[in-house]
């Protein structure tokens, strides 16, 4: 862009996105949605036990963009940032795409998928049974299962105790009494994240009718205030979904993990569906290969936050060799996932390290879209080795399962498709920038 844009330069009322133009990737979409819906269908009844890991890795996938563009409005609009103002609205209706995430994870809140997924609700059904009959508590009764007769009876366990000690959070029946149930916090998790993405794009849309800058003010108290409950949510969704796949696992980093990993590959999609839009003749007015180059900062500096993070945690649990903790690692070193252990190290961090040092790179709309395609994939790697894994040992059938890949691509075809079609179709709701902010004439000239 050569010369100092001004208002004057942008058509009235922002460019409103036409479906029509995106129709082959929108209904590609739409249709690996559907094909993988009626396969995810199929498995669902057919073999419910494997097909659970499947959902859950495809869930929490689909899940982490969302989340992601939710933490970048937020993020956006507490630092009281003024260069994104141009690509603001593709984080607001990537963060407003958390209800339909709340229905295709609904299967999740089934008894007949958590089953095979958390064996600690197993237990926890179990003793419901015997604190019925015995008129004792839950926790009463989980407790007489590892020390009392009752417990050679049922199972023998020698973890149970550690089931004993969690109870204060990790149950199914303390509905009602901080800090929930594990059904409860669901819900939460999704109420919490929609309320945010919610008010901040209200705040956005009241913003076009009047273009006061009261709104900008306003987003960013709310979202000073809501940081922290945000971060609570990732961190304790993180936990309840992926870490109590193996109750007696534990790890303060992974929370953080979860996230850097959220950051980095929602600002890799975001940057691809810039290219796209771009590519469709939207936002070529407002958007400049110096977005691309602060886009291409923060997917830096994410690459290399998520490595640290993951060192450190491997470190940190290497080093303590508690018995609890190195599970999780032995598990993913065995047979064909330790090649996979060592591709996430090389193909997460030290490709898109040495891709993205270059400043040019960074700029060249081409070249920083092809990295984003890789982070995706990479991305996709590490949710699938964090989840996937679990399967074989926690259904005794080895640490591979034969053909349960397929499986596992049905639910990624039926969760990613079904939402990137919805995402895609719902980009035409609102102008593609928000252009009555009094910011944005900064945001399109942005220089550095």
């Amino acid at each position: 862009m050569s010369h100092h844009v001004t208002f004057n330069d942008l058509p009235q009322g922002g460019e409103k996105f036409e479906p029509a133009k995106g129709g082959k990737l929108i209904g590609s979409l739409g249709l690996v949605g559907l094909l993988g819906l009626i396969a995810s269908g199929y498995f669902f009844f057919a073999r419910t036990d494997t097909f659970a890991y499947s959902w859950l890795f495809a869930v929490f996938f689909t899940f982490t963009f969302v989340v992601g563009g939710c933490f970048w409005i937020l993020l956006h609009s507490a630092s009281n940032s003024s260069w994104g103002v141009a690509v603001r609205r593709i984080w607001e209706n990537l963060a407003n795409m958390i209800l339909a995430m709340g229905i295709m994870a609904t299967p999740l809140l089934i008894p007949a998928v958590q089953k095979p997924l958390y064996e600690w609700m197993n237990h926890h059904r179990a003793a419901a049974e015997h604190a019925h009959h015995d008129h004792s508590t839950v926790k009463e009764a989980l407790h007489h299962m590892t020390v009392g007769d009752e417990a050679k009876k049922i199972e023998a366990n020698p973890h149970l105790h550690i089931l004993v000690e969690k109870f204060g959070y990790l149950n199914i029946s303390n509905h009602f009494l901080p800090p929930f149930s594990w059904q409860v916090r669901f819900v939460l998790y999704f109420l919490i994240l929609w309320h945010i993405a919610r008010t901040l794009r209200g705040k956005s849309l009241k913003q076009e009718q009047d273009g006061d800058i009261k709104h900008t003010i306003a987003a960013r108290a709310f979202s000073c205030r809501w940081l922290l409950f945000y971060a609570l949510t990732v961190t304790f969704a993180s936990v309840d979904w992926l870490m109590s796949l193996d109750y007696n696992w534990f790890s303060t980093m992974w929370g953080v993990y979860i996230f850097a990993g959220c950051a980095w590959a929602s600002m890799a999609l975001s940057i691809l569906v810039l290219t796209w839009l771009r590519g469709l003749g939207y936002l070529n007015k407002v958007v400049t290969d110096e977005h691309y180059h602060l886009m291409g900062k923060l997917l830096f500096a994410f690459t290399v936050f998520w490595g640290y993070i993951a060192f450190s945690q491997y470190f940190l649990i290497w080093y303590a060799n508690i018995t609890e903790e190195t599970r999780f690692y032995l598990t993913r070193n065995t047979e064909a996932w330790r090649g996979v252990s060592i591709f996430i190290v090389v193909g997460h961090f030290v490709g898109p390290f040495l891709l993205l040092l270059s400043q040019p790179r960074k700029k060249n709309p081409v070249v920083v879209s092809l990295v984003c395609i890789w982070i995706l994939f990479m991305h996709l790697v590490d949710i699938y080795w964090n989840v996937i894994p679990e399967r074989g040992p926690s259904l005794g059938l080895g640490y591979w399962v034969p053909g349960a890949w397929v499986q596992d691509l049905a639910a990624l075809c039926a969760v990613f498709g079904t939402m990137g079609f919805l995402y895609l179709r719902g980009l035409a709701k609102y102008s593609l920038y928000p252009w009555r902010d009094p910011r944005l004439i900064e945001s399109v000239n942005v220089v550095n």
